[in-house]
């Protein structure tokens, strides 16, 4: 995870970092992580006024962010940043537990900084452009703002500004005062803050267990494993992607914790199971072979069954 400056910055954007959470500045999802939102980012008009006709209720929610609203939440994302620095802890890492709906930021020594409640609005995949409102989402649902009415549960073909638009939409009708994006290996989560206070209730945070994490992540792989909708390049960078940040989180969120040598075994093992991924030659891809471009049914069958037995072991602490 990042630090408070990388996660505390809410803010819509075009295209949105890749990088952990952060609450934008710019008004476009792009910049939205990175820094606190700011207002001067393009204006998301809704069409012009049509002549009046009589037709059927509508069933569709209204316009997920207008400039209006993207301004408003810029504003609030810089509001955020300025009560972070003046308390000095704009520059701090966070730490987020939905089970007990808490969002912390520590200084250097590991003491908690400063506290929000956390919810979670949404979440989603930028790889299959696919979005998810959290009330329908099974990890996500015990954390959940409430369902709102007229809001799908599930989107397909939103891109990362349109999934910023919806979180917005969310965020405002659920009574949040910010918006954060946390950001795993294949999918981010949207967080309703609120309640800011720089008097914590405990002066130290230990993180939830990881094994729903680390389950959907494994579960995602074995998906695009056995769909075969993936090319192999794109699978072996998937379990690279993932153990690498499995690895990076037993060294940083975990550390000190038992789950560190688990995470780490299994961050290690998906790396090594990456590996045996083949990489097209030179040669393969200049003749534009396609032979290799795609897992063979046995390396197929047997990455999917290394990965079953990774999930039959994390199933145990879910």
């Amino acid at each position: 995870m990042s630090k408070a400056r990388a996660g505390s910055k809410p803010k819509p954007t075009k295209k949105a970092a890749a990088k952990p959470t952060k609450v934008a500045r710019k008004t476009t999802p792009k910049a939205a992580a990175k820094r606190p939102m700011d207002g001067d980012g393009p204006a998301l008009v809704p069409p012009p006024p049509r002549t009046p006709e009589i037709r059927a209720a509508r069933t569709e929610p209204p316009p997920a962010a207008d400039e209006s609203l993207v301004t408003k939440w810029a504003e609030r994302g810089a509001a955020l940043l300025r009560e972070l620095a003046a308390h000095g802890a704009e520059d701090h890492e966070y730490r987020v537990d939905l089970k007990d709906g808490r969002f912390v930021w520590l200084d250097p020594r590991g003491r908690v900084s400063a506290e929000a409640r956390a919810r979670a609005l949404l979440s989603y995949a930028p790889t299959t452009s696919s979005l998810t409102m959290a009330w329908a989402d099974p990890l996500l649902r015990a954390a959940s703002v409430r369902p709102i009415e007229r809001m799908p549960t599930e989107q397909d073909d939103v891109d990362e500004e349109g999934a910023w638009n919806v979180a917005i939409a969310a965020a405002e009708a659920s009574g949040a005062e910010w918006i954060y994006r946390v950001a795993a290996p294949h999918s981010w989560y949207f967080l309703a803050l609120s309640d800011l206070s720089f008097q914590p209730i405990s002066p130290s945070f230990t993180p939830g267990s990881p094994a729903g994490l680390v389950l959907l992540e494994i579960e995602a792989s074995r998906r695009a494993i056995r769909s075969g909708a993936e090319p192999a390049v794109v699978v072996r960078e998937r379990l690279a992607r993932v153990g690498s940040a499995l690895l990076h989180e037993a060294e940083y969120a975990y550390r000190s914790t038992d789950w560190v040598s688990r995470l780490s075994r299994t961050g290690k093992r998906l790396e090594k199971l990456a590996g045996k991924v083949p990489v097209p030659s030179f040669e393969a891809v200049a003749k534009s072979a396609s032979s290799s471009e795609w897992l063979a049914p046995d390396l197929a069958g047997s990455l999917d069954e290394a990965l079953g037995l990774l999930e039959d072991e994390w199933r145990l602490f879910a």
